[in-house]
């Protein structure tokens, strides 16, 4: 606020001291507002006043409100003031440019009033509004005005009691209320009762605390329909603080919800079969493990379809999701109400106990489960058999955790898996032992087979007829530093699970290929090494890499290097498969097939299959000559290998007369312990070299 200072006598005293006090509400008022003299000079202006014409204290000292004497308006501003100051007139209201020296002149609009004490004129106020900026207001009033009709979002405007004052256009098309059947009302109109209590207290407490509200709401149409509402609700209030309007901003968010509520159901549930997913199964174990433990049993079964992806590659995905959908059902069909169902992703499927009586109970559902999935499912044209295994572990009683949980299932339903499928097992803490050491033994495996701590040992491949030694067989032995010797049963179908076998069977080869020249070097150069190839060597390149290699490296005749193989082999990619035999052949390797008679057997496919000997299982020869059938079947394997043009060589000879009956069958090349058990190399040359290359004299031979 500008004070200027006056020449008024002290008889004026009171009379500026009136003005002052008169003045004194608009000292910080946002408008421009001065009081002046009948001469139009100034006694006092707030600060407001001063920004809007530009000037500061010096500037207006001295100066009038009153045109120049020459200005065409300065007549009938004199009629005016001496109206106003005569007390003809109150007040009145009068355009003109308001210029200080040096400054740009200011349109303004002035409402000049008179001040009066004692029905004595004393001065008059002026209140002084920038044109310009007025106008400038009133468009962006307009504008605003504009927006709000126009805006895509619903507005609603009420008085501080809640009665409705205003509508857009949006608001009516929204709720389906027009302005008139809404003015005058409250929003609680839309109220739908979907909406807890408490969210609307507290909106209250904020609007009324001068604070702004959002928040969704669950709104009800005029047609009664319900819709999601976004709302921004903000309290407008005077400059003492005091309620004025409440101004609410809110859009229909129902697709919005919907589509919410959609992620919902696919973050808890399957999209393919509807039932609960992994992380639904989560949750509810979770408040199972954590519900006290009460009457009876809770459990978790985990299912796992047996063979299902040889099922889905013959039949096909689409045909496998529907038998996917076939076995959700089933499921959810053979459980009661104290048992809900779950995927957990793929062909693992589970099922969570909240109570059973006893283990038996268990023991029937389990059952049950596993004969109502083994029914054929008709897909299309066609029936779909499909069986499960299935694992059981006890919650409370084999843990409280829901992953220490999920894996003792797990473990139970491998478990189930190794006793030939289709059936179930309990988790035994047991399992949980044997799992680590299984992890345990992978990592010695695999640290064994860098380092070289594996060893191989040769049994000889005996002439029948003359004891001559013909061949040796390779044999992988593993001294474990702590646990001993592993046999070869356990360690290689681990390497096989692991994909361990391929760094093993590289060693493997490359070793027994070294040690044969040993053998050659010791006298015996006619020797041939027979070597055990994993089937999953053959669908690959890899195998004849590390034949090539080998053989190059050792400068062996590769005709004296025989590859064992399973009659099995030619199941899986037969075609890959017997192209990888057929160049393994072109490079003059032997190709025999061991353990012949205990797999799966198809003349079909031996006739295909490039091989040159066929081994006879040990199992045909431990009971001969004594055993029947065991003689009916050796004597046939020789007979069928004679007429397809393979030599016949027994495994597992441990007697003289199993002997006598292969060569009086014509069988004439055999191994076992009458001749040898598997030796280190250095023994096998010192065990040669004694007698002469010959186990046995020919004429016991004969």
């Amino acid at each position: 606020m500008l004070h200027l200072k006056t020449s008024w006598d002290s008889q004026h005293a009171l009379d500026i001291e009136h003005i002052q006090q008169f003045f004194a509400p608009f000292r910080h008022a946002k408008l421009g507002v001065a009081c002046v003299r009948h001469d139009g000079s100034f006694i006092v202006v707030n600060d407001q006043f001063a920004r809007d014409v530009a000037c500061d204290l010096e500037d207006l000292a001295g100066q009038s409100l009153l045109p120049a004497p020459d200005d065409i308006d300065y007549k009938p501003a004199l009629a005016r003031r001496d109206a106003l100051f005569n007390g003809q007139i109150e007040s009145y209201q009068v355009q003109r440019e308001i210029r200080c020296v040096g400054k740009l002149p200011l349109l303004a609009s002035l409402a000049v009033s008179a001040i009066e004490k004692d029905q004595r004129v004393l001065g008059a106020v002026v209140v002084l509004t920038d044109i310009k900026r007025d106008e400038k207001q009133r468009l962006e009033l307009k504008k605003l005005s504009y927006a709000v009709e126009n805006s895509g979002s619903a507005v609603l405007i009420t008085d501080p009691a809640g009665r409705i004052e205003y509508l857009n256009p949006r608001f009516s098309e929204m709720t389906g209320y027009s302005q008139a059947e809404l003015l005058g009302k409250t929003p609680s109109v839309l109220r739908s009762e979907m909406t807890a209590d408490e969210v609307y207290r507290d909106l209250w407490k904020s609007v009324l605390s001068n604070k702004s509200w959002r928040g969704a709401l669950i709104n009800r149409k005029k047609d009664g329909s319900l819709y999601w509402a976004y709302q921004s609700i903000a309290p407008i209030t005077d400059e003492k603080g005091a309620l004025v309007n409440i101004v609410s901003v809110s859009d229909d968010i129902s697709r919005i919800k919907e589509k919410e509520q959609q992620m919902e159901a696919l973050a808890y549930f399957d999209p393919l079969t509807s039932l609960g997913n992994r992380r639904s199964f989560r949750d509810r174990l979770e408040r199972l493990i954590h519900t006290p433990a009460v009457e009876g049993l809770s459990a978790l079964l985990l299912l796992d379809l047996d063979h299902f992806k040889k099922v889905n590659d013959t039949i096909g995905h689409d045909a496998g999701d529907e038998l996917l959908i076939a076995i959700a059902n089933r499921l959810v069909f053979c459980t009661n109400d104290q048992c809900s169902v779950y995927r957990l992703g793929g062909d693992e499927f589970t099922v969570l106990v909240e109570s059973a009586p006893n283990r038996q109970a268990l023991e029937k559902l389990a059952q049950d489960v596993i004969s109502l999935l083994a029914q054929p499912v008709t897909i299309g044209p066609q029936e779909v058999m499909v069986t499960v295994s299935l694992g059981i572990t006890l919650i409370h009683s084999d843990g409280d955790d829901a992953s220490g949980l999920l894996k003792n299932a797990d473990l139970a339903m491998y478990d189930a898996k190794h006793l030939g499928r289709n059936t179930y097992s309990f988790f035994r803490p047991q399992m949980d032992i044997e799992a680590k050491r299984a992890i345990s033994l992978e990592l010695d495996l695999r640290h064994a087979i860098d380092h070289q701590e594996l060893e191989l040992v040769f049994q000889p491949l005996v002439d029948l007829k003359s004891g001559e030694i013909k061949g040796i067989e390779a044999l992988c032995r593993w001294e474990h530093p702590i646990e001993g010797a592993i046999s070869p049963e356990e360690f290689i179908p681990k390497a096989e699970d692991t994909g361990l076998i391929y760094s093993l069977e590289r060693w493997v080869i490359h070793e027994a290929c070294a040690q044969l020249r040993i053998l050659h070097a010791a006298g015996f150069p006619n020797v041939q090494v027979f070597i055990n190839i994993s089937k999953r060597h053959f669908e690959g390149d890899a195998l004849l890499e590390t034949l090539d290699s080998a053989l190059s490296e050792t400068q062996l005749n590769a005709q004296l290097v025989s590859l064992e193989v399973t009659e099995g082999l030619m199941l899986r990619n037969a075609d890959a498969v017997l192209a990888t035999m057929k160049k393994v052949k072109q490079r003059g390797v032997r190709l025999a097939i061991d353990d012949f008679g205990t797999g799966f057997s198809s003349l079909s496919y031996l006739r295909q299959m490039p091989v040159d000997i066929v081994k006879i299982d040990r199992s045909f020869i431990q009971d001969l000559p004594n055993d029947a059938e065991n003689m009916v079947i050796t004597s046939t394997v020789i007979a069928m290998a004679e007429k397809l043009g393979l030599i016949p060589l027994a495994e597992g000879i441990e007697l003289p007369e199993q002997q006598s009956f292969l060569q009086d069958n014509r069988c004439y090349m055999g191994q076992g312990y009458l001749y040898s058990h598997p030796l280190p190399m250095p023994e096998l040359v010192r065990l040669l070299c004694r007698n002469n290359g010959q186990f046995i004299s020919q004429t016991a031979a004969g």
